[in-house]
């Protein structure tokens, strides 16, 4: 096998480089489809028109319909209408639409090509920073040009996903890999602030903080949270002031507490899973077709059985809380727990896998791992490749969605990473 290896890394230099430009290719052609981008490029236009940025009234309403048929009375009409004008799908705070207010002055597929733009050079500086940064510690391994590879081959579904739907995923990789680099305290706790401040699920890595006693980028954190959020209020006080609340309301107080909202097929979150195999009408739309939910439970008992994983995938962090030089491993392991407990993960969210999995290749080259943990790690990066439609055809890819195939798939790394970052390895050089 490492023969194989040594003839790739060879050539690797220019299968990274096609690798990128196939990446880059995809995300210019892309950038004229509806995506993501619509509802960012919408909420910026909403600064200048005075309209709420969330419009989650319609969304509150949808959850009174009981059935597919009744979506299409003619009294509910008026949501039909909504739901295809981008309502209720900017979830976000409102600094992220205010610092796009720029790109709403041009026509919205060039903003979208910006913005795709945007994102393939922080992909290139995400990889950049894992490298130099993670690819360098203890040891420099023989196979960078394999890493930069395997990494880009395993995660391409979501980095595919990502591009079609033009996601700020990438750009918040960069924000707080940055963060957690960089020596200086008040540049780690400024960008930390911001990838916060844009989607709150980064919160989380706050404990890296905490984990190496960076009292100083705590306070430049907690300062910029407050001045990144405030730069709005400045622009227009009393609108930013009223979307905050309604953000805080809506959003923070009813979307993310409540299991049920967003659970729908393609929605790959734990709770989101546990809502439609056992909350009624939590995807009223596909359950029937699914024979869900298997038995009912009530939304308490799914948010009771949501923090006991919480606790069970979070005692293997703190573990490592107590143990020196585990930074990278707690890192990644909480990029995987920030999507698999996020209220909504669909397949582009799971872009967050390519940290976790850019180490777990890059410790293979250097250390000697055992057959069939080689094994296991190659089935769980390929499955999320072989259940895409062009392979397993869309019937079958929408039953694997239905059943989460991805939470299960993300889940088992993190199981594989923690039997990793626990074990001692053989260096293979």
């Amino acid at each position: 096998m490492w023969k194989f290896l040594d003839s790739i890394e060879s050539r690797g230099k220019w299968i990274v480089t096609g690798l990128f430009l196939v990446l880059l290719v995809l995300s210019i052609t892309r950038s004229g489809q509806k995506s993501d981008f619509l509802d960012y490029y919408n909420a910026a236009n909403r600064w200048s028109t005075g309209e709420n940025l969330y419009r989650f009234d319609v969304a509150l309403e949808l959850q009174k319909i009981q059935s597919m048929e009744e979506l299409f009375h003619p009294e509910n009409l008026h949501l039909l209408t909504s739901l295809q004008n981008e309502t209720a799908t900017y979830i976000y705070p409102p600094l992220f639409s205010f610092l796009l207010i720029p790109l709403s002055a041009l026509e919205s597929k060039y903003a979208a090509l910006v913005f795709e733009v945007l994102s393939f050079f922080c992909l290139i500086g995400v990889f950049y920073l894992l490298q130099s940064k993670l690819g360098k510690l203890n040891s420099i391994s023989k196979y960078p040009y394999v890493i930069f590879t395997l990494t880009l081959l395993f995660n391409f579904r979501y980095i595919e996903s990502h591009i079609q739907n033009n996601q700020v995923g990438i750009l918040l990789i960069l924000l707080i890999l940055i963060a957690l680099t960089t020596e200086k305290d008040y540049l780690a706790g400024t960008l930390l602030a911001l990838a916060v401040s844009i989607k709150i699920t980064p919160l989380v890595f706050l404990f890296v903080f905490v984990y190496e006693k960076r009292t100083k980028a705590f306070v430049w954190f907690f300062i910029f949270i407050l001045v990144w959020n405030a730069i709005p209020l400045a622009y227009n006080f009393d609108y930013t002031f009223s979307m905050t609340k309604e953000w805080i309301t809506q959003i923070l107080g009813n979307a993310f507490s409540n299991p049920i909202l967003r659970s729908w097929k393609n929605n790959q979150s734990l709770v989101s899973t546990l809502a439609k195999y056992f909350v009624t009408g939590a995807d009223f739309i596909n359950q029937p077709d699914y024979g869900m939910p298997f038995i009912n439970l009530s939304v308490q008992t799914i948010k009771f059985i949501q923090f006991i994983f919480v606790i069970f995938f979070g005692i293997p962090i703190l573990m490592l809380w107590k143990l020196k030089d585990k930074k990278w491993e707690i890192i990644s392991l909480l990029f995987i727990v920030s999507a698999i407990f996020s209220g909504i993960s669909w397949v582009h969210s799971y872009i967050v896998c390519i940290v976790p999995i850019y180490y777990l290749v890059n410790h293979l080259t250097k250390y000697k791992w055992e057959r069939m943990q080689i094994y296991i790690f190659v089935t769980v990066c390929l499955l999320p490749l072989v259940s895409h439609r062009t392979i397993i055809g869309s019937k079958l890819e929408q039953l694997l969605s239905m059943y989460s195939i991805l939470l299960y798939s993300v889940t088992s790394l993190y199981i594989l990473f923690v039997y990793t970052a626990f074990n001692k390895y053989e260096n293979r050089h």
